[in-house]
């Protein structure tokens, strides 16, 4: 008896057991043809997995309706020619103030900046 049959009281599968040794196995165009059979039935699945998926997630969105009044955000991707941004430029200074630390001092100030209400002063 083996070592491994008395340890685990079962055969040892290893590759050299895998394949039969008087099978023919084939080679030049057959092994070629074969692969590629193979290969189409594998995109075939994967397009079928893809397909389900797709299903699956379309199931789940939902149209959205947005009523007069309602906030929405919404996320917007400049073009490479659009330059969709702008500067903040500060009006005036409204507030200022110095907080003391152990060895610093940290300076703050409340800025009002162009094309925005007080209320929005940082």
């Amino acid at each position: 008896m083996a070592p491994f049959e008395a340890l685990y009281r079962r055969k040892c599968r290893s590759p050299i057991e895998w394949f039969d040794a008087f099978e023919v196995r084939p080679w030049g165009t057959d092994l070629l043809r074969e692969s590629l059979d193979k290969v189409k039935q594998i995109q075939k699945n994967l397009l079928a997995a893809q397909s389900r998926q797709k299903e699956y997630a379309d199931r789940k969105v939902l149209d959205l309706e947005f009523m007069v009044g309602k906030q929405v955000l919404l996320k917007v991707s400049p073009m490479k020619d659009k330059n969709l941004s702008y500067e903040e430029e500060p009006i005036k200074i409204l507030d200022g103030e110095v907080c003391k630390l152990r060895s610093k001092e940290i300076a703050s100030v409340k800025v009002q900046w162009k094309n925005r209400p007080v209320e929005e002063a940082t």
